[in-house]
């Protein structure tokens, strides 16, 4: 054979073999593209998941501000509320300090207490026993009184008074 002949033939071959190439190239191309949609479609469907999972955590963060923002206000009401505690101990404590004072004002004064004993805050203390039996007896027939008040309609006893009296003292009951 003459060499145009095998220049032909080589030809003809490599032409084939790009040929070939190019087809395999070609569905390499078509398979990667369509391995990419295929890609492209999952992720879509894992972007919606995601969409609702960051949907749910803002949702979570702004319940969890809300609540932060719930338990600032009632600390700092408590602290509010701490604070008048605080001012009303205060003002219960000298007041407290003033009526014992008068009580021990009042016994220095009444010649029927002995000076030997010291105030407690009970306006009784330093009687003798005579005076303690009777301011008892007393007591036990006003609760006694109280607790046998005249019922209204609805079933309870209506008791009127300053309600900063002491309950041994007596009260005016209404009917």
């Amino acid at each position: 054979m003459s060499t145009a002949v095998w220049i032909i033939v080589a030809v003809v071959v490599v032409v084939l073999v790009v040929a070939v190439a190019l087809v395999v190239a070609r569905k390499g191309k078509e398979r990667k593209r369509l391995e990419a949609n295929h890609l492209r479609e999952k992720a879509a469907d894992q972007a919606t998941v995601v969409e609702e999972r960051e949907l749910q955590a803002r949702e979570s963060e702004a319940k969890a501000r809300r609540a932060q923002a719930e338990a600032d206000v009632k600390a700092a009401e408590a602290e509010k509320l701490a604070q008048q505690a605080q001012s009303h101990q205060g003002v219960a404590a000298a007041s407290r300090d003033e009526v014992n004072s008068q009580f021990e004002r009042a016994n220095h004064i009444d010649p029927d207490v002995k000076s030997d004993r010291k105030v407690t805050g009970d306006h009784n203390v330093g009687r003798d026993a005579g005076a303690d039996r009777d301011l008892g007896a007393q007591h036990n027939a006003t609760v006694d009184r109280n607790a046998s008040a005249d019922r209204n309609e609805s079933g309870l006893s209506r008791v009127t008074g300053n309600p900063d009296v002491p309950p041994t003292t007596h009260r005016h009951e209404q009917i």
